[in-house]
């Protein structure tokens, strides 16, 4: 059976990804509408992607009974209602990231996805999606024991900062910078690949008083642009994070890089390329079972591994839609969100006074 699909929401992330990919999963899933609120924006957009129905009434949208999954692709102040709104229609939902702005938020979700999980179990999809092909090849290989016991992580991620978009800097709307916009990611990350945070310091700073939009409008940013943490996690494996809006690549563009040192090796990997380094200073690479290819990293001599699909961009959509075909109702996307977001709103607490936090939220 096709699933059909309606997203709250069309802005940039939605028409350069996620419509054009659903489109490629025709006769599993098909997008038959879309909502928002500049209604000849809408118009354009459907008539684009060739969806057949479109409105300025979301609840509509999402109460439809042609509807089965709902994406939510609007700013993060909205996320919490039109998620529980589609949750409680019984539909599946994919949320764009940030999850929402707040913990008590997540919280609030997650009794709704157990209370719907009573009438009828659905998928529910927290972004953001870091199984790529070159995450999963590095857990596959920290479980073979590549590089030895994990000892820290280094997490760095940075572009000159969203300039489609002005509500990015506006933090009722975002909740947050760039902190909730790209540290999210190695948070999620290193939680994934590494269990949860158990306490951390936070520097938050805002480099410029104000930016330039694509349209030539001027904002003035009341988030940060700058956010360096030091965290430790429960398993007492330190990490440092850095993400930042201030480089000169494009938001299309992002540079990213994360580095996990073992007692036996090093791994680097997040790069655009999709590849992953390998190095052990004793030279044994017997794990890889003579995978990989001899080039050389960071001054170092090492073996990059270019797992299939790396490079190109995941399509999110289609891990939503083969979750929800393989009857996922699982929350720890859930989970992780809330301690990830509880890491952040509480960044934002302590970044000042510069105390160490231990989050309460576990998974």
């Amino acid at each position: 059976m096709t699933l059909r699909i309606a997203a709250i929401g069309y802005g940039d992330i939605a028409q350069r990804r996620h419509f054009p990919q659903l489109l490629e999963l025709k006769g599993r899933a098909e997008l038959v509408a879309i909502a928002g609120r500049d209604e000849a924006r809408l118009a354009a957009c459907a008539v684009r992607f060739g969806i057949e129905r479109w409105s300025t009434d979301p609840a509509s949208v999402i109460a439809d009974p042609g509807v089965d999954a709902v994406l939510v692709l609007t700013a993060p102040d909205s996320h919490a209602a039109y998620a529980g709104m589609a949750l409680r229609a019984g539909k599946h939902v994919m949320v764009e990231k940030p999850l929402v702005p707040t913990l008590a938020e997540a919280t609030h979700l997650a009794a709704v996805l157990r209370e719907q999980a009573r009438v009828k179990p659905v998928t529910f999809f927290a972004l953001p999606f870091i199984e790529t092909p070159d995450h999963l090849l590095v857990a596959d290989l920290l479980r073979r024991g590549a590089i030895g016991e994990v000892g820290a992580v280094e997490c760095h991620r940075g572009h000159r900062g969203p300039t489609h978009a002005g509500w990015f800097y506006d933090k009722a709307q975002a909740g947050g910078g760039v902190l909730a916009d790209l540290g999210i990611y190695h948070l999620t990350t290193v939680a994934s690949l590494f269990g949860p945070i158990a306490r951390f310091t936070a520097s938050l700073s805002t480099r410029f008083a104000t930016r330039t939009m694509d349209d030539g409008s001027i904002v003035a940013p009341d988030v940060e642009d700058t956010a360096l943490l030091g965290l430790v996690l429960e398993s007492r494996i330190g990490v440092s994070l850095h993400a930042h809006w201030n480089g000169g690549q494009p938001h299309q563009a992002t540079r990213a890089r994360v580095m996990v040192v073992g007692r036996s090796g090093t791994l680097y990997f997040g790069g655009a390329d999709g590849a992953v380094q390998l190095y052990r200073p004793d030279g044994d690479y017997a794990v890889l079972a003579g995978a990989g290819e001899a080039t050389s990293f960071d001054g170092y001599a090492v073996r990059t591994l270019r797992p299939p699909g790396a490079g190109t961009p995941p399509s999110i959509v289609a891990a939503f839609v083969a979750r929800i075909e393989a009857g996922d109702t699982g929350t720890l996307s859930l989970d992780i969100q809330a301690h990830v977001l509880e890491v952040i709103a509480r960044a934002y607490e302590c970044a000042d006074a510069g105390q160490p936090v231990a989050p309460n939220a576990r998974f």
